[in-house]
């Protein structure tokens, strides 16, 4: 990318130049070529539209990819349950399931109450 410059200034300013040049065919650069410059812009145009492309499908596949983790977090917790429900929940099945088996639970300490004396 140009600095301090976006893409769309950057075709915005090469158009406006491709519009003088045509009008004035007589304009010549050394070795700059209308023909060169109008390919040259022509391809950028279709880089951009190649970018825009690719950052649509970008896009569409997070989309995609995001919605299947939610499917499969929602399968993750019905599995854990499942191997809780047939194998109990103090089993080693349900501590390599990834659930803490209810021998290694800490148990609740009373809160410190601000009761009335």
């Amino acid at each position: 990318m140009p600095r301090g410059k976006s893409l769309d200034e950057v075709l915005a300013d090469a158009e406006k130049l491709d519009r003088v040049w045509d009008a004035n065919p007589s304009l010549t650069l050394g070795d700059l070529t209308r023909e060169k410059f109008k390919a040259e812009l022509n391809a950028l145009r279709e880089s951009r539209a190649q970018l825009e492309e690719a950052r649509r499908q970008v896009t569409n596949l997070s989309n995609t990819t995001n919605e299947r983790a939610v499917v499969l977090v929602s399968y993750n917790t019905r599995v854990l349950s499942g191997i809780r429900a047939v194998f109990g929940p103090d089993s080693t099945q349900y501590e390599e399931g990834g659930g803490t088996r209810s021998s290694e639970r800490k148990t609740p300490k009373p809160k410190k109450g601000g009761g009335t004396t």
